[in-house]
């Protein structure tokens, strides 16, 4: 990938390409410093930039064969103390297109070579400044679009997830030598850890590996966005929640039933964190093909969705009709105990709800509004929000995010598993549970990077943009 010619120095346009006020050149490499110097002018000290201390920056010219290219600020950072813990220059120049040309060509000319994309990182992840997990998490830092989705990616990039995995890594060593203790020791009939302690040892590890493993649906919902799904029957007022919600008219609403065919979504932020809101088409059996379609893509809709907005008139004072309200709002908690879901009675400005079958108490969120004056939608959207904002704190600032991540937890988990029925079992089965015991912190070790493979590095570092 990198590997090949990591000595030669680098350099990225780190500003967007195009004119602009200023732009910023990156330079990293074992040279970088004294071949800048060779095209560097000082304005006021005169001094060398080789001879500068790490961290300053330096007020001068660029020049080729005596002639001035533009003023600029050189900042130095020096190995180790720099973000890829190689000798570092950033240039600041004037935005000109031209003037970017000029300079880039000018450092190839003089021995370096344009960056890869992420090749500033890789070079941090190869020299121990960070390791893969925060690598990732900078690449979602520079592609988060909310208050929640950065405010993850910090805590990832500070090594919050990191340190969560080297103690699970501890304490998995810990086990496997009171393991190796045990067998060393087992003819002599010395015990230095009771059998009871160490399946102790081995739940509190699931449990620490499970909450990770959970934690993913929410990170994962943050990052992409929470899908919060609209249904109801028809006309019972879901095109004017949605249009009040988004605060524009993209659903047609009408007296006549049927009229939403297909989903119609939008994206807003509440509280710091991107909610896809969706209005679907009316749930009803009906003969008609295309009501027929809308009527799937609502079931699809909702099996994708985190949230399920079930809307129904405040005005229903049919028993028959209430009690089916509440058996079809359980059957999908029923059927999807993992989703939020909210309860909505909608049209209380005609008539407020009288609860017949105690569902206000029966759902734990439950609403009356009236998405036609507007009343309580302020409310309800304020408790969906709050409600995963606390979800983050829960999990105190450790969530994951990637794919990667859960799926090594996930191989790490069925390894401890394995090694706990196997340590259930009658005496003789100690190395077998070793073997599972270092595959589990196998895959602790590729979040990590301490293991890891070319494709893998491949893959993430190829996302970044040219530059970082």
């Amino acid at each position: 990938m990198f590997l090949e010619d990591d000595k030669i120095p680098i350099v990225a346009l780190a500003t967007p390409i195009g004119s602009s006020a200023l732009s910023v050149f990156r330079i990293s490499g074992k040279n970088s410093i004294s071949i800048v110097e060779n095209i560097f002018i000082s304005i006021k000290s005169g001094k060398k930039l080789e001879n500068q201390s790490t961290h300053t920056i330096h007020l001068g010219y660029i020049i080729e064969k005596n002639n001035f290219l533009d003023q600029i600020l050189v900042s130095i950072f020096r190995s180790p103390f720099s973000y890829t813990g190689e000798n570092m220059v950033e240039i600041s120049c004037h935005g000109s297109s031209y003037i970017q040309e000029q300079i880039l060509q000018l450092l190839l000319k003089k021995g370096m070579r344009l960056a890869r994309p992420g090749e500033f990182t890789f070079r941090a992840f190869l020299n121990k400044k960070i390791d893969l997990s925060q690598a990732e998490a900078i690449a979602e830092l520079i592609l988060s679009e909310n208050k929640a989705s950065h405010e993850i990616s910090l805590q990832q990039i500070k090594g919050t997830f990191t340190d969560a995995i080297k103690n699970l890594q501890k304490k998995l060593l810990d086990f496997a030598s009171l393991l190796e203790l045990k067998l060393d020791f087992s003819e002599e009939d010395v015990i230095f850890t009771k059998k009871s302690e160490l399946i102790l040892f081995l739940n509190e590890l699931e449990e620490t590996l499970k909450n990770l493993m959970e934690s993913f649906s929410l990170g994962n919902a943050i990052k992409k966005g929470i899908y919060v799904v609209i249904i109801g029957e028809t006309n019972v007022g879901k095109s004017t929640l949605f249009n009040h919600i988004i605060q524009e008219d993209r659903s047609i609403v009408s007296h006549i039933k049927g009229t939403t065919r297909d989903s119609v979504e939008e994206e807003i932020i509440l509280n710091g964190i991107r909610f896809h809101f969706v209005d679907t088409a009316g749930i009803r059996k009906t003969k008609n093909t295309i009501e027929m379609m809308g009527v799937r893509k609502t079931v699809k809709k909702i099996q994708e969705a985190q949230v399920i907005l079930y809307l129904f008139e405040a005005s229903i004072k049919n028993r028959k009709k209430q009690k089916k309200i509440l058996n079809e709002i359980q059957i999908i908690r029923d059927q999807y105990p993992l989703k939020k879901i909210l309860a909505v009675a909608n049209k209380s400005d005609l008539s407020s709800f009288q609860d017949i079958y105690n569902l206000k108490s029966k759902v734990p969120d439950f609403f009356e509004i009236s998405a036609k004056n507007h009343q309580g939608i302020k409310k309800m959207l304020e408790t969906l929000s709050n409600f995963f904002v606390e979800k983050l704190k829960e999990k105190n600032n450790i969530v994951v995010t990637q794919n990667r991540h859960y799926e090594a937890l996930k191989q790490s988990l069925e390894e401890i598993l394995l090694a706990h029925h196997l340590f259930l079992e009658e005496r003789g089965t100690e190395d077998l549970v070793s073997i599972h015991i270092r595959e589990a912190l196998r895959y602790l070790g590729e979040i990590t990077g301490e293991i890891t493979n070319e494709d893998i590095l491949k893959n993430i570092f190829s996302k970044f943009c040219i530059g970082k």
